[in-house]
């Protein structure tokens, strides 16, 4: 199991969604919505601390690219 909030984490959940979604919107679509989703939470979670929520987001973020990339 990977680190939770950790790059692989992120990638993974990336290509879980992906595969939910296969039916439905296109890939970037459902990537997009995912994203959107932990950005969304991770912005509203009023119990983390700025700087462990700067680097949530700059995990998703490179997991974004990098499955992507895959695409």
């Amino acid at each position: 199991m990977t680190q939770m909030f950790s790059v692989p984490y992120f990638e993974e959940n990336f290509r879980q969604h992906l595969k939910m979604n296969a039916n439905g919107a296109s890939k970037i679509d459902a990537m997009n919505s995912y994203y959107r989703s932990v950005v969304s939470t991770l912005v509203h979670d009023q119990l983390t601390k700025n700087a462990e929520v700067l680097k949530r987001i700059q995990n998703l973020d490179v997991a974004y690219n990098n499955i992507k990339s895959e695409l």
